[in-house]
């Protein structure tokens, strides 16, 4: 037997007509989706806040993004454009939403730059030496009279004064440090030992080096990341805000016990709550509330967190 749903305001009972159907999603019927008072009745909390008279569940943001969009799709349908306007204006906020869920998961839990760095840095070490073993196969093939051999020996002493090995064997930011220190003398129009980089024939490794110097430095500055938690935070409460609305504007556009009006209430609302039931869930086991694609409605185990529990995750710590 479907369920019932009473909605109390100002003391007179409003019942939501029996036709709410979610297939194998039967809990949804469960538990109320009201929390009205009676005229008179004191509450808890004075507060016109919509999470307060309503008994749904924060949804992740991937949740709130497919059932949203269903409700437009149905909106649509059902030819009632202030319920689909305010839904893609949902939608179009938790998509920015989205995005800083996104950018802050990223920072949380930055991608290890070792699986960046390496490769980069290996070769960087290879053209290091090769530099190194070019210039010495010029001075070794040159004849006194050139005085080639003694013009190798000043280019060694200033770019590599203590060795190659001293260099390579650094930490990622000061083998940064040495090589930008190296392209200074050798490399551009007023580098010191430029015309003698071009007399040796050092032209084409300078030259790689610069370039592997500056995938270096791009891998190594991390992007400035300004975004702060009560940005991201209050970002999710606006768009479950914002779904609360939906709500409303579904009970207010659907109001009546005709079955017309009843089956298209809930066409509208079944999107919501069958995402709200499974948070309800995997709440109740103490799990994780995991996210879907907002297109297909399957499990995106990708997903950054945005359930309710997200803030226990990724909120600071204090002190």
């Amino acid at each position: 037997m479907a369920a019932r749903h009473d909605l109390l305001a100002r003391g007179h009972a409003f019942r939501l007509p029996e036709v709410i159907a979610f297939g194998e999603h039967r809990r949804c019927r469960s538990a109320p989706l009201f929390l009205f008072r009676r005229a008179g009745e004191r509450s808890r909390m004075a507060t016109t806040d919509l999470s307060s008279l309503f008994s749904l569940y924060e949804l992740s943001t991937g949740r709130r993004l497919f059932a949203l969009a269903q409700v437009v799709k149905a909106a649509d349908g059902l030819g009632l454009p202030p319920i689909a306007t305010h839904a893609r204006a949902a939608l179009a906020h938790d998509t920015l939403t989205r995005t800083l869920d996104t950018r802050w998961a990223a920072r949380a839990q930055p991608p290890p730059l070792d699986a960046v760095l390496k490769p980069i840095d290996a070769k960087l070490d290879r053209t290091l030496s090769s530099l190194r073993d070019a210039a010495r196969a010029q001075a070794e093939v040159a004849t006194p009279a050139d005085g080639l051999a003694a013009k190798v020996e000043t280019f060694l002493r200033e770019v590599f004064p203590i060795g190659v090995g001293a260099i390579t064997s650094l930490v990622y930011v000061e083998e940064l440090s040495q090589v930008d220190r190296i392209l200074d003398k050798v490399r551009g129009p007023n580098a010191p030992l430029a015309d003698l980089v071009t007399e040796i024939g050092l032209t084409r490794h300078v030259e790689r080096l610069a370039e592997l110097a500056e995938q270096y430095r791009k891998a190594l500055e991390v992007p400035k990341n300004d975004l702060t938690w009560g940005e991201v935070r209050a970002a999710r409460a606006r768009g479950q805000n914002l779904l609360l609305e939906t709500v409303a504007l579904i009970i207010a556009y659907t109001a009546g016990d005709t079955p017309e009006r009843a089956t298209a209430r809930a066409t509208l609302l079944a999107p919501i709550l069958v995402q709200n039931e499974a948070v309800r869930q995997y709440l109740r086991a103490r799990r994780r509330v995991e996210d879907v694609d907002p297109v297909t409605g399957e499990l995106d185990l990708t997903a950054p967190p945005s359930g309710p529990d997200a803030e226990a995750l990724f909120a600071p710590h204090a002190g």
